[in-house]
């Protein structure tokens, strides 16, 4: 591995963790306007702070970074399904998104050390 590997590795990595944060807020929005104490917004909630807790862990390399990134993309996954349940293929899209840029991202970044 040179220095170079190590270093593409650590970019993705925070790209990731960047990418983390802004679904980690979105989540925490969306669970606020959602309303109180309705499952919808602790469930929006509870995934916002997988993915900042992800998003916190791979900005530098901790060993729970990869499955705190794997479990919130099982959230996003879950709900892709809840938003195709209730009819709305568009945020269903979005919810995927992170996990298509999450599984990719890491890859990389494991492939390159």
């Amino acid at each position: 591995m040179t220095f170079d590997d190590g270093r593409n590795a650590a970019i993705l990595r925070r790209t990731l963790s960047a990418i983390s944060w802004v679904y980690a807020l979105w989540s925490f929005m969306l669970g606020g306007m959602a309303g109180a104490g309705s499952l919808a917004a602790k469930l929006l909630i509870a995934h916002g702070a997988l993915l900042g807790a992800a998003g916190t862990l791979l900005w530098k390399p901790r060993r729970a970074a990869i499955p705190a990134t794997l479990l919130a993309a099982a959230g996003s996954i879950f709900f892709v399904f809840y938003d195709l349940g209730l009819g709305n293929s568009q945020a269903a899209c979005t919810d995927g998104g992170y996990v298509v840029v999450a599984i990719a991202l890491l890859y990389k970044s494991r492939a390159q050390t």
